[in-house]
């Protein structure tokens, strides 16, 4: 038997799991699978590999989802439509300063409480003094509490977490932060016309793999056997082809195209392709124009609805964006407007079982409720952010980075930039030290060529 045989066919059963989120049945999947394995043959299970990588979904499935770039970008609006960069290049300059460092600021905020779900986060944030959480949060210090918390299950954030607040000087390694280096990296070698396989190479060669999770992990490691993008999304992808990875990796595409909303999709797209499908492509791209208009517009809430046009709207993530906004207007609470998103997505659409917790719909829909209940205020729209649980630094770098492209350097309150003192650490080949303000700067290189000015611009 070749030895390639059992490894083709444990990642089989793993892309037909994939497939129930797509509408499939997977008892019929898995009979396929039997009956291909059953002659003995790697060509043979090769084969229903690649049928199954392009299988669309049933007749009966109620959603159209494309992953290919022609279908998704085939309705999207005249560019012209789009609000101009109004302000000069200074202005510019300050707004990707203030990307970068919301960015960072939601990650750290993020960090100590990722993965936990709301009940759980609320207890912790209570017993450190830190609901509402509006600042870093401290560390629980009573040992009656820690010995509470420790009886429940929950974590115990104590005075040992360097991520607490006053513990820390810079912004702690991440792979939130760690993408958007990869990604600007990417813009600096191979310019806005990168290929995805680019993409996946740059942060190949700069990343180790110990540091890598999820869906990216996975888009490199099959990418490192010689699997090109876009099977590295599909590949063996036990992580969720429909996760978030796209999310955290898009906003090097939004900054380097300020109100430049089909370059930033453009550019997301390629690089989401590497690693997820349907909605976890969609929210990379959303994500990216979001940043993109934000920066033209300088209000967060409109850059939401411009992203909104660049969504299939027959898919999942169209349809999520309108049940948020409608939580939204019948909530004033956003606390009961998070009941309702866990309510409604809580589950995979088609899998008897919890979504993931980096899911792309759930996290997306906590990250547009943040924007729409922060209403402008950057400190309300990164706490929401976080408070509502689930996958918390990813969804406070995006909220993040939106609000800074939105608001400028003088609209992040000085307490969440000081501490950081425009410092970066990264676990990144021979840059394990980085200022948030030169990665602004070459950012700024970037994307003023990009930018669609307004006429009167010199």
């Amino acid at each position: 038997m070749h030895p390639l045989y059992k490894i083709v066919l444990a990642d089989l059963r793993i892309d037909a799991q994939q497939m129930l989120e797509e509408g499939h049945d997977l008892a019929a999947l898995n009979s396929e699978i039997e009956v291909a394995a059953a002659t003995g043959s790697l060509d043979v299970l090769a084969k229903l590999q690649e049928d199954l990588w392009h299988r669309p979904s049933p007749a009966s499935f109620p959603y159209g989802e494309p992953n290919d770039w022609e279908s998704i970008s085939h309705a999207f609006p005249d560019p012209e439509i789009h609000a101009r960069f109004h302000g000069n290049e200074a202005t510019l300059a300050d707004r990707l300063l203030a990307a970068w460092q919301g960015r960072c600021v939601g990650c750290q905020l993020g960090k100590p409480l990722e993965g936990c779900w709301p009940e759980e986060l609320q207890e912790l944030c209570v017993r450190a003094g830190s609901w509402p959480l509006y600042d870093y949060i401290n560390a629980i210090a009573n040992p009656d509490d820690q010995a509470s918390l420790k009886a429940k299950g929950y974590r115990v954030i104590d005075g040992q977490n360097n991520l607490t607040r006053g513990r820390f000087t810079s912004v702690a390694p991440d792979d939130d932060v760690h993408y958007a280096i990869a990604g600007q990296r990417t813009l600096q070698q191979h310019g806005i016309d990168f290929t995805p396989d680019q993409a996946i190479a740059t942060i190949s060669k700069i990343t180790p793999q110990g540091i890598l999770f999820a869906a990216g992990l996975n888009m490199v490691r099959k990418a490192g056997i010689g699997v090109p993008a876009p099977l590295t999304a599909v590949f063996g992808n036990s992580w969720g082809r429909q996760s978030l990875g796209a999310q955290i990796r898009c906003d090097p595409y939004g900054w380097a195209a300020p109100a430049n909303p089909p370059l930033a999709a453009r550019m997301a797209y390629r690089d989401a392709c590497g690693s997820q499908t349907r909605n976890g492509i969609y929210t990379g791209i959303f994500f990216a124009v979001a940043m993109a208009d934000a920066i033209g517009q300088g209000d967060p809430i409109a850059a939401l609805a411009t992203a909104e046009h660049y969504v299939p709207p027959r898919s999942r993530f169209a349809e999520m964006i309108q049940f948020t906004r409608q939580a939204c207007r019948e909530h004033d609470d956003w606390q009961a407007v998070n009941a309702a998103l866990y309510a409604r997505y809580d589950q995979d659409a088609y899998a008897p079982k919890k979504a993931p917790m980096n899911h792309s719909l759930i996290n997306a829909a906590i990250t547009i409720m943040a924007i729409l209940k922060g209403r402008g205020d950057f400190t309300q729209t990164l706490g929401i952010s976080v408070m509502a649980g689930r996958d918390t630094d990813c969804n406070g770098a995006t909220a993040g980075s939106i609000m800074g492209c939105a608001l400028g350097t003088a609209g992040i309150p000085r307490h969440w930039v000081d501490p950081l003192h425009d410092t970066v650490r990264t676990e990144l080949l021979e840059q394990h030290v980085l200022k948030i303000s030169d990665l602004a700067l070459e950012m700024f290189a970037i994307a003023r060529t990009n930018c669609r000015y307004t006429s009167a611009h010199p």
